[in-house]
């Protein structure tokens, strides 16, 4: 079992690697080449997003046309979007990983992977579609404007 803390503690690890990448390339070329960089990468990584991701919905939008299921290429398109984020979070670590994401066969790669372990998401979703348990059978009937019966509430009981 994963210890519940795992996750803060990760998080507050990404934070102090930042710190450290922003004070090491601050000292190496100063303060506001430093601030510069993060705005060039951020900008630069936005727009090799913006075309990528125009390209990718092409893709998608073709492949269902053709009546494809685009599993693999949804879930690079929420790759994409996790680039464009990482692209946007001031910092070097993880405008490496943004840019590392945006390279189209690594990400590829990384979508693959991940569908690789699409066991556990199949079987959690087999238990909750629609056919997942008994099906409930029931009456209606149509309550008219000037219909004042209201029907029993068997729930108070």
């Amino acid at each position: 079992m994963v210890h519940p803390l795992l996750p803060l503690f990760l998080f507050l690890g990404a934070i102090l690697l930042e710190i450290f990448g922003f004070a090491w390339v601050g000292g190496a070329v100063g303060a506001l080449s430093t601030v510069a960089l993060v705005v060039i990468t951020a900008v630069i990584g936005l727009w090799i997003f913006r075309l990528q991701g125009v390209a990718h919905w092409q893709r998608m939008q073709g492949m269902l046309q053709r009546g494809e299921l685009p599993a693999r290429d949804l879930l690079e398109g929420w790759l994409l979007m996790l680039a464009a984020v990482l692209l946007l979070v001031p910092g070097f670590f993880s405008d490496a990983a943004g840019f590392l994401l945006l390279v189209p066969p690594l990400r590829t790669r990384v979508a693959t992977w991940l569908l690789g372990r699409r066991g556990v998401w199949v079987a959690a979703a087999r238990r909750a579609g629609p056919d997942a348990g008994d099906t409930i059978e029931g009456e209606y009937r149509r309550r008219q404007d000037d219909d004042t019966e209201r029907l029993d509430d068997h729930r108070d009981r």
